[in-house]
């Protein structure tokens, strides 16, 4: 079949718009299997705060009431990110990405049920840990397969919608706890039913994820050359085997596996690997700056302390404070939205920019509203305050939010990937334990004061975008790395077809088969 496009000047047997292409439409659904995983993450991180509305659930859990062991009760879904993500690297690598995802999946419906059904806290909270846990597994390697299958043309847009899927979980958790309350508040099923819901988005992506194609770079790297070759022309090319995109994309994959396997000397890479090049330290160095920095840009204050935040600036009144929650999380899945579909664009690092720097602006502003309110305890001046909050949250994202998960992703070599994604889990969790018990220590004792240090986190952070975020707008997963590492893999396209145009194996058609199921 002819080719109909192009991808960076190399022909490819795609329709130039995915939607009117079979083969991209296919990639499309998969990856979209692969980015409900945020979703399920957003409904599970979203959940208790809505769970605290409900008198039946105090009713069933008193010792809640305790504000000590109620943020001991949230705090345990993020602490096995303190552990997990180790074993999640180990399955992903060993195993494969689907398997990973399958875990998930099983584990947050397992969890889900038992919290359903708990009735004594120590179960509940028993359920909050296997959920916790289950979801280490999800939300980064659905990160890594979906960059993995993902066409070139298509990934970087659709790895920045990824993680904007949390905020649909979120206000699915809103709005089903706030059903409840409405239809039958008098009855356990007031909070039985959303912890319930948890199951509902793994249990319908579970059978799908059977089906799941592996990510040709993991096949590659375990020398299923052949079954990398299949799933890139089914998925990037409508089934065309020697498609020259797919050919290059097969050598330029095989090429930097083998770099790096050279570089860790043939092993099996291991955690102090990203500190023996310039290029793997680089990369650490990011991953721990977006992982970290997503929980203390500030955003820790407005998403879960935003409560206190307008009772702060006089705004008290229940109904009130639940429009204000409520309308963020629309407006947020718009912001993400829209900063995600200017990935490609725009690039990443002026996102960054116009990102944090919009934030310090706005944390600024706030801070100085907020020493006015307390000063003259005008309803206007707590008015600006919450508008610039929404603003705040507005301009994290439009690059915190759809780049939270796709920059790291793209700029971790393939060797590293897994180990990578799994460190920016556990780094965004160790911080994540931190805000949860601090901010509401330092908000007590400082007030709004507090918000001068994260004045300057914002600055040192536009400081380290600025020197230390390279640009990926238009690059293959392999080009990236090139930029970290320094050298050129010498990929050509006359040469990948001279290397890999050669009659498929009759075993192969019976893979393809199994793949278009």
């Amino acid at each position: 079949m002819a080719a109909t496009s192009t991808y960076n000047g190399i022909p490819n047997n795609t329709h130039p718009n995915w939607w009117q292409d079979p083969s991209l439409r296919k990639n499309a659904f998969w990856l979209f299997i692969c980015a409900l995983a945020s979703v399920y993450a957003g409904y599970d991180g979203s959940l208790l705060n809505g769970l605290q509305a409900l008198p039946k659930f105090f009713e069933t859990f008193p010792g809640l009431t305790d504000s000590n062991l109620l943020g001991l009760t949230g705090a345990v879904q993020f602490l096995p990110g303190l552990v997990v993500p180790f074993a999640v690297a180990y399955v992903a690598d060993r195993f494969g990405r689907k398997v990973a995802l399958l875990a998930a999946s099983t584990g947050i419906i397992v969890g889900a049920v038992i919290q359903c059904t708990s009735n004594q806290l120590g179960v509940f909270i028993a359920s909050r840990v296997i959920i916790g846990t289950a979801g280490q597994f999800g939300l980064p390697m659905s990160a890594t397969a979906l960059v993995e299958l993902a066409h070139p043309r298509i990934r970087g847009v659709a790895s920045a919608l990824n993680l904007c899927c949390y905020y649909i979980g979120s206000i699915i958790a809103s709005w089903a706890t706030f059903g409840t309350l409405q239809h039958f508040p008098e009855s356990s099923w007031s909070w039985r039913l959303p912890s319930l819901l948890q199951a509902l988005v793994p249990a319908l992506i579970l059978v799908p994820t059977f089906f799941l194609p592996e990510s040709p770079r993991w096949l590659i790297n375990k020398g299923r050359i052949q079954e990398a070759r299949v799933v890139l022309s089914q998925q990037h090319a409508n089934g065309e085997m020697d498609d020259p995109l797919v050919l290059f994309e097969l050598a330029e994959i095989e090429r930097a596996i083998s770099e790096e396997k050279a570089v860790s000397g043939n092993k099996s890479p291991g955690w102090l690997d990203f500190f023996k090049t310039k290029g793997n330290r680089w990369r650490f160095f990011i991953v721990a700056h977006v992982g970290v920095g997503a929980q203390w840009n500030g955003v820790g204050i407005v998403s879960y302390y935003l409560v206190p935040v307008l009772a702060s600036v006089g705004i008290t009144d229940p109904t009130k404070q639940t429009l204000v929650t409520g309308g963020l999380s629309i407006s947020n899945l718009c912001f993400a939205v829209a900063g995600a579909f200017m990935v490609e664009r725009m690039g990443r690092r002026p996102l960054w920019f116009i990102s944090t720097g919009g934030m310090l602006v706005c944390m600024i502003v706030v801070t100085a509203l907020s020493a006015t309110f307390l000063k003259d305890n005008n309803a206007a001046v707590g008015g600006a305050v919450v508008a610039f909050l929404y603003l705040f949250y507005g301009f994290y994202d439009i690059a915190w939010t759809p780049l939270n998960l796709a920059y790291p992703v793209e700029v971790l070599s393939f060797s590293l990937r897994a180990k990578g994604m799994s460190l920016w889990s556990l780094f965004g969790s160790v911080a994540l334990c931190l805000n949860t018990w601090v901010n509401p220590i330092a908000l007590k004792a400082i007030g709004f004061w507090y918000y001068i240090v994260y004045i300057g986190v914002l600055v040192y952070l536009l400081i380290i975008a600025y020197f230390f975020f390279p640009e990926t707008k238009g690059l293959s997963l392999e080009e990236v790395a090139e930029r970290f590492d320094g050298h050129s893999l010498d990929v050509t396209v006359q040469g990948a077809v001279n290397e890999f145009t050669t009659e498929v194996k009759p075993e192969i058609h019976e893979i393809e088969g199994k793949e278009s199921v």
